[in-house]
């Protein structure tokens, strides 16, 4: 019986020939199964949306780290005359401050 048969014998039964004692039961078949597959197409279609969501507007903190890989990856990709020669940053003394 092809599925989309199955909405009209079911609310409808023939008068003669085209009815047995389980046509009931392969109607709710054919129909439970369809539930089946539209609920899995909606589980799939929520799973994209809530991971398109997740990508396009991200926890703050998740944007932090975010940020923070895109600047290393930034200054990774530098050539290397404009990396700083000091390793050191601006506010430390230097290694003999003392012995002055």
């Amino acid at each position: 019986m092809p599925t989309f048969l199955a909405f009209p014998t079911f609310m409808q039964r023939p008068e003669f020939g085209m009815y047995a004692e389980n046509t009931d039961a392969m109607d709710l078949f054919v129909l439970a199964t369809l539930a089946c597959l539209f609920l899995m197409f909606g589980f799939f279609a929520g799973c994209g949306w809530a991971i398109w969501r997740r990508t396009m507007k991200p926890k703050p903190h998740m944007q932090l780290i975010m940020e923070l890989q895109q600047e290393e990856t930034d200054f990774q990709e530098k050539p290397a005359s404009q990396h700083p020669t000091d390793p050191s940053a601006p506010w430390e003394r230097e290694s003999d401050w003392w012995k002055k």
